[in-house]
């Protein structure tokens, strides 16, 4: 999503696909360009500039490779495939909260305890795909 809260018109989800499959090389060669360059401008500077050359290239640098971590990927791991029991089997203490889910007569309770660990369950309820955030 590039615009969570707004209707997302379908040639921006393409344009926004596309840098997401190509931001890497993208990034890779616009990085590589800019230390070129840096390399060719510090045989040419002077100290001053040289002292502003050093950490400008290293930035681009970092700016480049942060491109490849994705720190949500990191943290947030959707539940795939979740697993559930009857309401009175279940051992949630009674303070616990819940996201409940009911569609077409069938029902769901996510315990936020466990969402807070995951924030993204994919699921189906009544045989529809659904995804369930906190």
């Amino acid at each position: 999503m590039i615009r969570p809260f707004r209707e997302q018109p379908p040639a921006a989800l393409e344009r926004a696909l596309w840098v997401l499959q190509h931001n890497k090389p993208l990034m890779l060669i616009v990085a590589s360009a800019i230390v070129a360059i840096a390399i060719l401008l510090w045989r040419r500077a002077g100290w001053v500039a040289k002292v502003f050359l050093v950490p400008a290239t290293g930035i681009t640098v970092l700016a480049a490779v942060s491109v490849w971590i994705n720190p949500y990927e990191k943290m947030f791991h959707p539940v795939g495939e979740p697993k559930y029991l009857a309401a009175n089997l279940a051992t949630i203490d009674p303070n616990d909260m819940v996201i409940a889910v009911t569609q077409g007569g069938e029902s769901r309770a996510y315990p936020i305890r466990e969402m807070g660990y995951h924030h993204i369950v994919n699921d189906r309820l009544h045989g529809l795909p659904i995804v369930v955030t906190y």
